[in-house]
């Protein structure tokens, strides 16, 4: 009986096989890709970044689950089973734009102070609790004081992005990029939304790349 125990755990390592998942990211009822957005998988250290046409690939197990986070759009969570049962040869994960009524704060295009932008830096720049002190992590996530300041961390960061943008797409860059002055910035984001990360440390000639590149794909299908 001894060897047939081990045999059937020689056999058990099979179900762990890793696969290298490959998918692409859209919105969903749009065909806008979306790239930039982080992959994870939950409750691991693994982590990739979708491309410019929103294609990604990521090591993974068939039990684990994909996070996915991008700044304009709602956290998403898809089983790893779900995607590998697909039968497309890349299969596309849609996510839904995220609902936060900014709108009316920056779509006057005013720059942001210099003062708030301090202001808002240092809130976000404040000491946070952290995975070494799992108690008061639990505590921030959960309070309503937590909840609160969580609420104020993306509305600033969206604030201090957008100010972002309106350095490096003023409004005759805009033009340059869609040739039609009736576009405003906030058309244009709503095509081709970007991260903190792409916007602060991509070159210009990749910037506007990605924009314009983003942009002609627009109008082909229109």
């Amino acid at each position: 009986m001894l060897p047939i125990v081990f045999l059937a755990f020689s056999i058990s390592p099979s179900r762990a096989q890793t696969y290298l998942l490959k998918a692409s990211l859209y919105e969903v009822d749009s065909f806008s890709r979306i790239p930039f957005a982080v992959i994870s998988l939950k409750g691991k250290m693994t982590a990739v970044t979708s491309d410019e046409s929103g294609y990604f690939e990521i090591n993974c197990l068939k039990t684990d689950t994909l996070q996915i986070r991008h700044i304009s759009f709602d956290v998403a969570y898809v089983p790893v089973r779900k995607i590998l049962d697909s039968t497309s040869k890349i299969p596309r994960i849609y996510l839904r734009k995220k609902q936060v009524n900014l709108i009316q704060v920056t779509i006057s295009g005013n720059r942001l102070s210099q003062e708030k932008k301090e202001e808002y830096q240092r809130h976000l720049d404040r000491v946070k609790p952290t995975i070494s002190s799992p108690i008061s992590a639990i505590y921030e996530s959960l309070s309503r004081r937590g909840k609160e300041r969580s609420k104020m961390d993306e509305i600033y960061s969206a604030l201090l992005l957008r100010d972002k943008l309106e350095v490096r797409i003023p409004p005759s860059k805009l033009f340059l990029i869609t040739n039609d002055r009736s576009i405003k910035l906030d058309d244009l984001l709503g095509l081709c939304p970007v991260n903190n990360y792409f916007v602060t440390n991509t070159s210009d000639y990749v910037f506007f790349l990605h924009f314009t590149r983003c942009w002609e794909e627009y109008k082909k299908r229109h």
